[in-house]
């Protein structure tokens, strides 16, 4: 069956992910710290940061950080905060946008995605995003990336169930009128390929550009790749196109 659309995930896979979400999360950290009294507490920032998987500046793939919301991570906040603040997620948020703006030259693609795009358009593929942020700094980040106009849904989490959760794929398929099996799903961790799994999408395809590691990635995926750029060959053909899966 021919594939016609792909939903990509977005950090890790269409954008660098350590250089835009490692400073942000230590800048949320810190004001946060300070908005509770607690400016100068090493220990407590450490564990903060320890609860969305962020340890010695290096990301753990399974963590919040890497594949959550940030419902999730607002969470994670709460459970080691020693006291509470009952609007915790809507001011994280808020200051996930603004420190988006703020560090928006840190927005940087993995690779030529105008390309990429150009040539998926050309080939009449439709192009989604399927993703755990949150919709406006989606927006955000597909713009300082030059492919906004180039993506046709935008699957955020504050609109839809979250990774792996199928319902986004769902109504990306609703709403172009796809069969599940013509879909495709790429991205950079084991969450990415759960959603391709519990959607019955046609392949689920990892890429290494992001934080999740071969291990974790090649006991779901169909194939494990480099980066976006690998998905078409010299030879002007698609990855899936050369290999023999059922």
């Amino acid at each position: 069956m021919e594939i016609k659309g792909i939903l990509f995930d977005k950090d890790g896979t269409l954008l660098k992910f350590n250089e835009l979400w490692i400073p942000i999360a230590n800048e949320v950290i810190e004001e946060l710290l300070e908005s509770i009294g607690y400016k100068e507490n090493e220990a407590l920032k450490e564990k903060l940061c320890d609860s969305i998987g962020l340890r010695n500046g290096k990301i753990d793939e399974k963590g919040y950080l890497a594949s959550g919301t940030s419902l999730d991570i607002a969470t994670a906040f709460k459970r080691v905060l020693p006291k509470d603040m009952p609007h915790l997620h809507h001011w994280l948020s808020e200051r996930l946008l603004h420190k988006t703006r703020e560090n928006i030259e840190n927005v940087k693609p993995v690779s030529n995605l105008n390309l990429l795009f150009s040539t998926l358009n050309d080939k009449d593929i439709i192009v989604g995003i399927a993703t755990s942020d949150d919709y406006e700094i989606t927006k955000l980040c597909l713009q300082q990336l030059g492919i906004d106009n180039a993506v046709q849904f935008i699957g955020t989490a504050d609109l839809y169930k979250k990774k792996p959760d199928s319902e986004v794929v769902e109504e990306f398929c609703k709403k172009f009128r796809l069969k599940r099996e013509e879909v495709i799903i790429v991205g950079d961790t084991v969450i990415d390929m759960q959603l391709a799994k519990n959607s019955n999408a046609r392949y689920g395809i990892g890429v290494m550009s992001g934080i999740g590691s071969y291990k974790e990635l090649s006991q779901l995926a169909h194939f494990v790749i480099p980066s976006v750029d690998y998905l078409i060959e010299p030879n002007d053909m698609f990855i899936w196109e050369l290999k023999n899966i059922t």
